[in-house]
């Protein structure tokens, strides 16, 4: 039993919860953009967390089960039609087999994650399905999906599930189009006084989010902030998700989820757990503001951010 695929969308992906424990050795971690809004789709269909599912960018697929089941629609949002039933999402929804699930407009958000009771049944490459088509690693062959991709799906689920759409207890995201900009919160990446003053700059610019990005990081542009002299180049350290390098040219770089595993830029702030969704949801052309916050502000933003999830889909334990 399969999907398969009749349109791939723009650029969509496999993905878990990514491919920890390698960066030692140069191998970057992947796993979705948007970790939130990829544990809520599989909960909704009754997978743990980390279970394989889609990740769609800006414009949607066209598919099909070769089985009855279950799929969940989370992330960006989009007009979905299941066999002519139409839908918005997030939501999940029973889908028969060989009905087509088709998606149309897309609402707000970037990316979109799909997931369907039992997971998809890939063969992970060290210890993770997820696709990091740079490094050709994972998913399928290491690359996007294309028309004629069928993808096996795991076993049925066994828990009862209803039909749902969710309109509420959902986190903002900057609508396309309409000069919205999102508004991260970091903490520092040091407190000497040239850290200092490169996070006051940071926070005090707005950014625009180049065409030059991709899952890899993003190139912000547009920005024209007093950045204190020095520093730019270092020697090559560990990097991390949500880290913002600043290089000699003054425009700076978000760390996403296909990062490198080291760099040689200073890392001037991180992005705390609770943007990191946030950041995911972004595209080329989303202004982008940076805030300045605590380590007890963070925590209590992150617990937040888990309660919300919690009462829309419960955790799944296996």
């Amino acid at each position: 039993m399969s999907v398969e695929i009749v349109r791939p969308g723009m650029f969509t992906t496999i993905q878990d919860r990514g491919r920890w424990g390698f960066q030692r050795w140069g191998v970057p971690v992947s796993g979705p953009m948007d970790a939130w809004s990829a544990r809520l789709a599989n909960r909704l269909v009754g997978n743990p967390d980390g279970t394989t599912l889609l990740e769609v960018t800006l414009r949607g697929p066209e598919f099909s089960l070769l089985r009855d089941g279950w799929i969940g629609v989370t992330g960006a949002r989009f007009d979905v039609e299941i066999g002519g039933r139409q839908w918005r999402s997030p939501f999940v929804a029973r889908a028969l087999r060989d009905e087509l699930v088709r998606f149309g407009n897309r609402q707000d958000g970037t990316r979109a994650y799909i997931s369907f009771d039992g997971g998809l049944a890939i063969t992970p490459t060290l210890g993770s399905a997820s696709t990091h088509v740079r490094a050709g690693l994972g998913g399928v062959g290491g690359r996007a999906l294309r028309a004629g991709d069928r993808i096996s799906l795991g076993p049925f689920g066994v828990r009862r599930l209803e039909e749902r759409q969710i309109d509420s207890g959902l986190p903002a995201v900057p609508k396309p189009g309409t000069g919205d900009t999102a508004t991260l919160d970091v903490l520092a990446g040091g407190s000497d006084d040239w850290t200092t003053a490169a996070v006051s700059a940071l926070c005090e610019t707005t950014f625009v989010v180049s065409a030059d990005s991709d899952r890899m990081g993003y190139r912000l542009t547009g920005g024209q902030a007093a950045w204190p002299e020095g520093r730019s180049a270092l020697l090559s350290h560990p990097v991390a998700l949500g880290a913002v390098q600043l290089p000699a040219g003054g425009d700076p770089i978000l760390l996403m989820a296909d990062r490198q595993t080291t760099g040689g830029y200073a890392q001037i702030a991180a992005l705390t757990r609770a943007s990191r969704s946030l950041a995911g949801q972004l595209g080329p052309g989303d202004r982008i503001a940076f805030r300045s916050t605590s380590w007890s502000d963070a925590r209590e933003a992150h617990h937040r951010s888990e309660a919300a999830l919690d009462a829309l889909a419960p955790e799944v334990l296996t």
